[in-house]
């Protein structure tokens, strides 16, 4: 059996028409997929259903977030593995192969994540080999050296990893969106599995383009990165709610001056998410 019959595809979609395209097209014909789409308003997944007749698609009448939807996408595949993309993602030649190739020799891994490549063929620093440690360390990650080969990590990005279905890994659907990779790598780990970083195999992520841009969009965004931030360290570090208050209040005050309007939208989003959290009932995270 080739790698590509043993994975599907998964991805999540919100008023991705201008992303998908490009994505269907970088995606190996004989692979499954799954496309969940979040009550897109611009016609998403009818351009989906026409472009790629095969693929399944799971049409949301709400945007129930990105957590909910890889797991409502993972439950609709049938293969040994699943592996999650955002739809601003392109997968490169023999990626699949590398990722199969890779969970095939590490057994014990849970988790499969490839080298991510910037819009502009850069490498990015999509994994963190000392996650929990990372905030007491001095040094800065960009001043570290890539891995040479396949290493474990401690964290991957949720915008392309490999897992599989057996192990019945589950995103927190209360992230509505942001910090769900950093948890599900969480509860890999607390089951003593790995997670793998695999740069022998490429996906290019655009990064932010999933979503046509607009003030909606950058507001929701911002808003859930504050809010989820702190459920996150709620549960499993420490909230530091008080200082990221002062902090987006003080970069919109900054950005108000300078007539950075956008990014006062962005400051006044996280403020609102660290509120909503410290708002929350505090029966718990």
């Amino acid at each position: 059996m080739t790698a590509a019959a043993r994975v599907t595809v998964v991805t999540v979609t919100h008023d991705s028409a201008d992303a998908i395209g490009g994505f269907l097209d970088s995606l190996p014909g004989a692979l499954a997929l799954v496309v969940v789409d979040n009550a897109s308003g611009d016609g998403t997944a009818d351009r989906v259903a026409a472009a790629a007749p095969r693929a399944t698609i799971i049409r949301n009448a709400v945007n129930r977030g990105f957590g909910a939807g890889c797991n409502a996408g993972m439950d609709r595949a049938g293969t040994e593995f699943v592996l999650l993309l955002n739809p601003d993602a392109r997968l490169a030649p023999g990626a699949i192969d590398a990722l199969v190739a890779a969970a095939d020799a590490w057994p014990d891994a849970a988790i499969l994540a490839p080298a991510i490549l910037g819009a502009d063929g850069r490498r990015v620093r999509s994994t963190d080999a000392a996650q929990k440690r990372r905030r007491r360390l001095p040094r800065r990650r960009d001043g570290e050296p890539w891995p040479e080969g396949p290493a474990c990590v401690e964290f991957a990005s949720g915008a392309a990893m490999l897992l599989r279905p057996a192990d019945a890994l589950r995103f927190d659907e209360s992230l509505f969106l942001f910090y769900e990779d950093d948890a599900i790598c969480a509860a890999a780990l607390a089951r003593g599995r790995a997670v793998i970083h695999v740069p022998g195999a490429v996906v290019t992520h655009a990064g932010g383009r999933s979503s046509a841009p607009s003030l909606r969009i950058r507001w929701r965004k911002a808003f859930h990165m504050a809010l989820s931030r702190q459920i996150y360290r709620a549960r499993h570090d420490s909230t530091d709610a008080g200082a990221r208050l002062l902090h987006h209040a003080g970069k919109a005050a900054g950005h108000g001056l300078t007539l950075r309007g956008t990014r006062v939208v962005e400051d006044l989003a996280g403020l609102a998410g660290t509120l909503a959290w410290l708002s929350r009932p505090r029966t718990g995270p």
